[in-house]
């Protein structure tokens, strides 16, 4: 794409595109298959919606390798939380400080 959209204008597009898709796949197949055809539609709804949250998580970074789900989001693909100590500043898995003994700390993501 050469020039940027916003937000807003891309999920208009895609809105638009789905609704032709569904609105066409109803003129097409209503007669052949009656009422039956709104399964299909929500098909086509669905993989759409499929389809884009693939993309944009992949252009966040986080659709190669984050698990799937919400794992890449939430944390569920690395390596855990590790902590840093308030009072020496050293980096640590969990528990009291290993330098210092001290038991306050922050997470660190």
């Amino acid at each position: 794409m050469t020039t940027k959209m916003n937000w807003m204008a891309q999920q208009m597009m895609w809105i638009v595109i789905s609704i032709a898709i569904s609105i066409t796949l109803n003129i097409l197949l209503f007669p052949i298959i009656g009422w039956f055809v709104l399964i299909p539609i929500i098909g086509v709804f669905l993989g759409i919606s499929y389809y884009m949250r693939k993309r944009a998580l992949a252009r966040m970074g986080a659709g190669d390798g984050g698990g799937g789900g919400f794992g890449g989001m939430l944390g569920g693909g690395g390596g855990g939380i590790n902590y840093v100590c308030i009072a020496c500043g050293h980096r640590y898995k969990g528990g009291a400080c290993p330098r210092c003994g001290s038991k306050m700390k922050r997470a660190d993501f």
